[in-house]
């Protein structure tokens, strides 16, 4: 082959480079050879089949490559011998992530911030019935005018009729109607939110009223004052042992003006038809001075049906002093 010089030689565009086109190789010991252009470019490979491939496109003296561009929240920062792809967190959007079939959020970390800010119990929960231990109330309805009683699963009383209420028993809370007891009525205002109760006239006592209550037992009582049929009142006639007819439960006897002599006992008959053999006779000494109101006292000798005796006695050695002395008496039967 003569001595070719390289400005003899004719320019080929490369784009009608093809496989039988030669490099001419001159080693510089004078030796010349010829290799196929096509050895020059050797093949480029795209590794995996998923993706989008960083090489465009390839052919005989052209390679074309794409560039890597970062787009919303995403960056892409080239380093010496990598690239770096940084995440902007705040501009992520899952709303935005159009096409994805599945997004797993139970392997994302939601220790900052929650996924769902509210929860729709209808949507989100379903139909299924949330338990009491989840905060619901494991129950799919519960029965119209009723009251929640609790448990494992909510349960209900129902108060759907008057006079009703609620109340504790051994098996846990159950509904009680309210009824009257004897003399005793019950009525209820709805309009008014109320409960009467009331007594039956007759089997009460109010102010005002003047009963008669006939034998009356009773075990105690506690009273502010004792009302008798009316006090009555009478007077000795003629002498300290004079008998006197007073009949009531209650009264006041005026004995004649007397001495009486030391260590002495007088003695006068109490005609009352309030007094039994059974009853008890309280006795009182009024004494107009005390001159000698520690020498003359009062005592009861018998009671029989109708009657009293009424002892005066002067139990010291000093003469009691001639003065008008009253005896109050209280019979009680």
């Amino acid at each position: 082959m003569a001595n070719v010089t390289i400005n003899s030689l004719s320019e080929t565009a490369s784009g009608s480079l093809t496989s039988s086109h030669f490099f001419v190789i001159d080693n510089g010991s004078g030796t010349t050879k010829l290799a196929a252009l096509s050895a020059a470019i050797k093949t480029i490979t795209t590794l995996g089949s998923a993706g989008a491939g960083v090489v465009k496109s390839f052919a005989l003296g052209v390679l074309s490559q794409r560039d890597i561009v970062g787009g919303t929240g995403i960056t892409v920062a080239q380093n010496t011998n990598d690239l770096t792809l940084s995440v902007t967190q705040g501009d992520i959007n899952i709303n935005n992530l159009a096409g994805i079939g599945s997004f797993d959020l139970s392997a994302a970390s939601n220790s900052s911030s929650a996924f769902l800010s509210t929860v729709n119990l209808a949507a989100n929960v379903g139909s299924t019935v949330l338990p009491v231990a989840n905060g619901g109330t494991g129950r799919s309805s519960l029965t119209a005018n009723s009251l929640v009683v609790g448990g494992s699963s909510l349960g209900s009383v129902v108060l759907d009729a008057d006079l009703e209420l609620a109340v504790g028993t051994s098996s846990g809370p159950a509904m009680k109607t309210l009824v009257g007891g004897s003399n005793i009525a019950i009525t209820q205002d709805n309009s008014a939110n109320t409960l009467t109760f009331a007594l039956v006239k007759g089997n009460f006592i109010e102010t005002g009223d003047t009963p008669t209550l006939g034998n009356t037992v009773l075990a105690e009582a506690t009273v502010d004052k004792i009302l008798t049929s009316g006090t009555k009142a009478v007077t000795q006639s003629s002498s300290i042992t004079s008998s006197v007819t007073c009949n009531g439960s209650a009264g006041v006897i005026t004995l004649v003006s007397s001495t009486v002599a030391a260590t002495t006992v007088h003695n006068f008959t109490l005609e009352n038809t309030e007094i039994t053999a059974n009853s008890v006779i309280m006795l009182t000494l009024q004494n107009p001075t005390s001159a000698d109101e520690d020498n003359v006292h009062v005592s009861l000798q018998s009671v029989s049906a109708g009657r009293a005796v009424i002892n005066i006695a002067n139990n010291t050695s000093t003469q009691a002093t001639a003065q008008v002395r009253k005896i109050h008496f209280i019979v009680m039967n």
